[in-house]
């Protein structure tokens, strides 16, 4: 009863905006376009994506703009949700913040470091994360070096723990990008236990849990596979959290000798003796299923829980990833199919 005191008017609003969706169709229709601008006309017609495209002149709108007005169709749900929430709901949402943020510093890494441009988030999504953030947005947004991104962050955590690299050697983007991923999911993980208690921790805990592993199999099945990396630096990309992976499996993942040796460790893992046919090169692939089969049973066995709030969010993030994909295969001419088989891989 008192879930539903709680998370009753939240529950109501998220199924109005879960209507919005995306759904399979829409996919499927987008991906039959001739052009983006036939794409953005389309999209003009959903709810989510008319707030963000209706005074867009698609015709010039570039690649990059495209991408961060679609994924500021996330953060327009995130306030929505957070207006609704109580003091409590905040905290957490709060915290899932950071994935945003961390996401806002990381597209400014990527203009540094590709030197691309640097219009940054536009003005109404710096609005929006300034009410939440220390961020100082218009600076990000305009920074061309690293001590400019550092000043800019001069007000959070962030600042900090980028000051933790070895600044006497290069640091690549590679390094920034995994520094802030190791120290989101190890403040998430800590901070879980400080806002949460009983089956609301328990959910978060399988959840992130879940996902912390895969993570942590997929990152170093990709330094073993693609980049023979030391063993050393494997360890160093290793999220500090462990759920059903045990510490000493990931010791034998990083010292595998070769690929054989690493599908072998795979499959004696939980998710190897748990999980038909997995393979180390569908380890994202399982990834994303395994999420979304947890976040559904959540979901549909805690209805008037967190679970109701991360369930959407998780389901707005693969919508974006999955339109983001398919804009892309409309941008170069791709078959609808072929398109559609990247999303549904």
């Amino acid at each position: 009863m008192s879930g539903v005191m709680s998370y009753g008017a939240l529950a109501t609003k998220i199924r109005g905006m879960k209507s919005h969706l995306l759904k399979e169709k829409d996919f499927e229709n987008l991906a039959q376009m001739e052009n983006i601008s036939q794409a953005i006309a389309y999209l003009e017609q959903i709810p989510s994506y008319r707030i963000v495209l209706e005074k867009q002149d698609a015709a010039k709108l570039h690649r990059s703009e495209l991408e961060r007005l679609v994924v500021g169709t996330l953060y327009y749900d995130f306030t929505k949700l957070y207006r609704f929430c109580d003091k409590k709901q905040k905290k957490l949402l709060e915290l899932y913040f950071g994935k945003f943020e961390i996401s806002v510093i990381k597209r400014a890494l990527r203009r540094i470091f590709n030197h691309g441009d640097r219009t940054g988030e536009s003005r109404e999504l710096r609005g929006f994360f300034q009410k939440l953030s220390n961020i100082h947005m218009e600076e990000l947004s305009q920074a061309g070096t690293i001590s400019e991104l550092l000043e800019a962050l001069r007000d959070t955590r962030y600042k900090k723990v980028l000051l933790r690299l070895d600044y006497g050697r290069e640091i690549t983007l590679f390094d920034y990008e995994m520094t802030l991923d190791l120290y989101y999911f190890s403040e998430l993980w800590k901070q879980k236990d400080k806002i949460l208690r009983g089956a609301e921790l328990e959910m978060l805990t399988r959840t992130f849990g879940s996902q912390i592993d895969l993570l942590n199999l997929t990152w170093i099945s990709r330094a073993k596979r693609y980049y023979q990396l030391p063993t050393t630096s494997v360890f160093a990309l290793v999220i500090p959290v462990t759920y059903h992976l045990r510490d000493e499996e990931i010791q034998a993942m990083a010292t595998a000798s070769d690929e054989k040796e690493l599908e072998e460790i795979l499959a004696r893992t939980y998710y190897g003796r748990h999980f038909e046919e997995v393979a180390v090169g569908e380890l994202e692939k399982l990834n994303r299923q395994l999420l979304n089969r947890i976040y559904g049973e959540e979901r549909r066995k805690n209805p008037y829980s967190l679970a109701v709030v991360t369930s959407y969010l998780h389901d707005k993030e693969e919508e974006i990833d999955k339109l983001t994909t398919v804009l892309e295969g409309v941008r170069y001419g791709l078959e609808p199919r072929e398109t559609l088989a990247y999303i549904r891989g």
